[in-house]
């Protein structure tokens, strides 16, 4: 029993760099792609990856609207890098990031070819040019997702919202859809996945692949009309993710 379990950790990073390289490989025709199979594409790199690091994703609440085929904003509490990849197996979607993870070896660059908007948040101009390109993905049809917190944390707290990005949508009848992420191990609250501080990327990999009893919950929120100033629909969602039971000690 002890062999076989240092040999499947031992396992563990070579099918990631089995994985990975395999990624960069299709990405080099991404571009030729219809929509369609870029998503499948998306969602079962996701699906994969999660599998090899022995992550379980559990669902809980109405994912029809999530299914339907529709632009909308999915709104999102951010705890680790791996939020991306959860919630990719639930509904590919584009991504708002910070600027610096296109900078991330290998896995910026794949995030780059799958369409993440990166920001830079501390520039008004950019700020502009994202809102606009989240509304042109939206009107496309292309669900988007951000994190307003405007960065990680243990994921025991919800931390205040930035509201710049929810211009997108404000005052329209676009649909936001609130989602709580929280992660567990052996049954109870974990932070073995969070990506904060000056933490690395392979630091949080490595940390990450010690456990086999990781399970990430998405907890899917009622969906909800963007109508109001932007400042008004960012507390409206994040009111939503502070109601569900990832918070219930925050309310």
């Amino acid at each position: 029993m002890t062999q076989s379990y240092e040999i499947l950790h031992t396992m563990k990073p070579l099918l990631l760099i089995l994985h990975v390289l395999s990624a960069l490989l299709k990405l080099l025709f991404f571009v030729f792609l219809s929509p369609q199979i870029r998503a499948h594409f998306i969602q079962s790199w996701s699906r994969r990856l999660l599998k090899i690091l022995k992550i379980k994703v559990v669902i809980h609440g109405d994912q029809t609207f999530i299914d339907s085929q529709q632009g909308f904003l999915v709104v999102s509490n951010h705890i680790s890098w791996l939020d991306i990849h959860v919630i990719n197996t639930m509904k590919p979607v584009v991504f708002v990031a910070k600027a610096n993870v296109a900078n991330w070896p290998i896995f910026g660059w794949i995030a780059k070819m799958i369409g993440t908007i990166f920001v830079k948040r501390e520039k008004l101009s950019d700020l502009k040019r994202v809102i606009q390109e989240i509304k042109s993905q939206l009107q496309a049809r292309q669900p988007v997702c951000i994190f307003p917190e405007g960065t990680s944390s243990d994921g025991r707290q919800l931390l205040e919202f930035r509201s710049n990005l929810f211009e997108a949508v404000a005052h329209s009848e676009l649909k936001i859809v609130p989602i709580a992420l929280s992660y567990q191990e052996n049954q109870k609250y974990s932070d073995r996945t969070a990506f904060i501080g000056d933490m690395g990327l392979i630091d949080s990999l490595k940390l990450i692949m010690q456990s086999d009893q990781i399970v990430a919950h998405i907890e899917v929120c009622a969906p909800q009309l963007a109508q109001g100033s932007r400042q008004e629909t960012a507390d409206q969602a994040r009111q939503a993710i502070l109601r569900t039971s990832s918070f219930g000690d925050y309310n």
